[in-house]
């Protein structure tokens, strides 16, 4: 699901040589500087901005930056707030996952994507804000009025399972293969749906481990060492290409479903291939789902709560979206942005030494077309918030 327009663009180049892939050079012209737009605005007119600067995930970056500020700010929200903002997330992340398992990856294939199952789903999608918190401003310091319409929310998670169900799992008498890998196995025979035709056409090209790597999953965030990097003297070159204690590391769906029992048993097979990443991809549509209904559970009505905003601090927001962890830092002084530092899924996963280079140097392969759509499943799989071009290139030496 490419950015919106000036939001850059990635460029893959790929140089094999006799048949081993011996350099992958990225470079990307991605705006890692937009944060600096915020400097010097109020408060609340800095929240209002990042969406429109960052429309991809544009719900988890106002909620990231609503935490780092409310956390400047020494305000904690009460609970269904949080809870609330968290499905605005989640639905946002299972509307991207949806896209990736129903248009992109299709797409890869040669295969029809399911654009009137994604048409319904993100109007769907669309309705839960509103059912949440009746007034558009539903971002504001401290909360907003949340006045949930606990029919009309049902409702519509309902109506969103039966939008995804057929369209990505099959018919209900196929079972979901979340949890045995025999399970799964049926399912990716039998299943006639986009994503398990992607998955049949990864196993039975020979690209199960195609991608494979040693990378790991990003850990989880000491918070105060988090906040002292983004503050740091080198937050630009931290946030250009991070690392953790000296380690590039790898978030996003397979991250975050590393250790669920189909994962693990694909992972002792194929490692982080390409089957076990698009499989967690499948995984990750279904625990999204869940965690909506959940969410659901633990929403009750309540005022937004009045906040000053003149306070000076500095506060740290974490929140895993579509594309893995985001982070956001700011520096507040006297109800103004004074700094701002925004730490994105994308810049771990298309690291120089992160996986997809990791996954695809010294990989030997047949043909450059296959290296070409191999490579592309497996971009499209670690799924970069901005459009991607890859070029692949023979080459009789290396330089």
């Amino acid at each position: 699901m490419p950015g919106g327009a000036g939001e850059g663009r990635l460029q893959i180049r790929i140089e094999i040589h006799h048949g081993v892939i011996g350099k992958v050079a990225l470079s990307s012209t991605r705006p890692l500087g937009l944060p600096a737009a915020l400097a010097g605005r109020e408060l609340s007119a800095a929240l209002n901005l990042l969406p429109r600067l960052f429309s991809l995930c544009g719900m988890a970056q106002t909620v990231t930056g609503l935490t780092a500020v409310e956390t400047a700010l020494g305000f904690t929200p009460a609970p269904p707030q949080i809870a609330a903002r968290h499905i605005l997330v989640a639905a946002e992340a299972l509307e991207q996952t949806a896209w990736q398992l129903l248009l992109e990856g299709p797409r890869c294939i040669g295969v029809t994507p399911a654009f009137e199952r994604l048409k319904r789903l993100r109007s769907l999608i669309a309705a839960l804000r509103p059912q949440l918190f009746p007034d558009p401003s539903w971002n504001r310091i401290g909360g907003a009025q949340l006045q949930p319409d606990q029919v009309g929310l049902a409702a519509t998670l309902t109506a969103i399972a039966e939008c995804l169900q057929p369209a990505i799992w099959g018919e209900p008498a196929l079972g979901q293969p979340w949890q045995e890998r025999r399970d799964f196995e049926d399912w990716l025979s039998r299943a006639a749906t986009p994503a398990a035709a992607l998955l049949r056409q990864v196993q039975d090209c020979g690209l199960a481990n195609f991608g494979r790597c040693t990378i790991q999953p990003l850990p989880t965030f000491d918070p105060p060492r988090l906040a002292q990097r983004l503050a740091g003297d080198d937050s630009q070159t931290f946030c250009a290409q991070p690392d953790w204690e000296g380690v590039v590391h790898e978030t996003g769906a397979l991250a975050r479903r590393w250790n669920e029992p189909l994962i693990t048993a694909l992972r002792t097979d194929h490692g982080n291939g390409l089957l076990t990443r698009w499989a967690a991809r499948a995984l990750e549509s279904h625990a999204l789902l869940a965690e909506l209904r959940e969410g659901l559970h633990t929403i009750v009505a309540q005022p937004g709560a009045a906040v000053g905003a003149t306070a000076t601090g500095a506060g740290l927001g974490v929140v895993e979206c579509a594309r893995g962890r985001l982070a956001h830092w700011v520096a507040v002084a006297a109800g103004r942005v004074s700094q701002y530092r925004i730490l994105a899924p994308t810049e771990w996963n298309f690291h120089p030494d992160g996986p997809l280079t990791q996954g695809l140097i010294e990989t030997r392969i047949g043909q450059p077309a296959l290296i070409q759509h191999a490579a592309t499943l497996l971009v499209a799989a670690l799924d970069p918030c901005v459009g991607f071009d890859l070029h692949v290139r023979q080459s009789p030496s290396l330089s």
